[in-house]
């Protein structure tokens, strides 16, 4: 498997882990269950999303018989999921509690979408490319 898909799954892991822990945090202190969005985007986009990336970089091109289009895109759109994620999170949290973030968060949600375009495009370009000819 190459960086970018052991990233993906790792990094998804790691998000789990954090979403359980919110989770039991949430179960244990009635008070907590106001971070419930945080808690849903860990488990959703963290965990669920990020493993879906993971994985659809390593099989969709096999299924395909076709080389990822790029690498470094999918590299790029790592760092812009786990970034724009760990700051949505963080500055949701900040919004929940004291009121403040709203601008930060906005623009943590903007690079996380952005890295689901590079996604799609990446996998786009993958699934149309034409093969070399056989000779």
């Amino acid at each position: 498997m190459n960086r970018t898909t052991l990233g993906f799954i790792f990094t998804g892991m790691a998000y789990l882990m954090v979403g359980v822990g919110l989770g039991l945090y949430m179960a244990i202190d009635e008070s907590a269950r106001i971070l419930g969005p945080v808690h849903a985007h860990a488990n959703l986009v963290g965990f669920v999303t990020f493993n879906i990336f993971g994985i659809g970089y390593h099989i969709l091109p096999r299924f395909r018989g076709r080389p990822l289009y790029s690498e470094g895109l999918a590299w790029v759109q790592f760092w812009a999921a786990n970034i724009g994620l760990a700051g949505f999170l963080v500055f949701t949290a900040t919004r929940i509690y004291w009121g403040v973030g709203s601008n930060q968060r906005a623009v943590f949600a903007a690079l996380m979408a952005l890295s689901f375009v590079l996604f799609v495009y990446n996998m786009g370009r993958t699934m149309i490319q034409v093969p070399p000819q056989q000779k």
